[in-house]
């Protein structure tokens, strides 16, 4: 059996600004590959253009996911974005992005991370990171069950 998580590049690359960054996010992806792999779910890698991935990291079961190298903070009835880098910032959607569901590492399992649809993603009007209402996200176990 040929595991796509086996083909997942881990360690920093020449093009990368971000060398700790990009290999704690790519060990995050083969964290949840290998889980997906091990679930039974349908999974692609996009093929590396060269350039910007259109916000799409996989498919899972056909639905393009961007992978979030951090969690969230829950708050209320909402789960803000864990990153000073969003903080202030208006949501990440942008014209030619591919993105339908952002999965957030939480908790000791890919099982229990969280996905949440791109669309309902929105920017905070108090100059915190973007957030979405928890009545909105899912676990990945509920997203590879749906």
């Amino acid at each position: 059996m040929n595991l796509i998580s086996t083909s997942i590049p881990a360690t920093p690359q020449p093009w990368n600004r971000n060398p700790e960054g990009y290999v704690k996010h790519q060990l995050l992806l083969v964290e949840l590959v290998t889980w997906l792999e091990e679930q039974g779910a349908e999974v692609q890698i996009p093929e590396d253009s060269g350039e910007w991935d259109k916000g799409v990291d996989l498919i899972i079961n056909g639905l393009p996911v961007d992978l979030k190298g951090f969690g969230l903070q829950a708050h209320g009835s909402s789960y803000t974005w864990d990153s000073e880098f969003y903080r202030g910032r208006p949501r990440p959607l942008y014209a030619g992005s591919l993105t339908e569901w952002f999965v957030h590492p939480a908790g000791t399992s890919p099982s229990d991370w969280i996905a949440a649809p791109a669309n309902s993603l929105r920017t905070s009007k108090y100059g915190y990171a973007p957030y979405y209402f928890q009545s909105e996200s899912i676990t990945m176990d509920q997203f590879v069950a749906s």
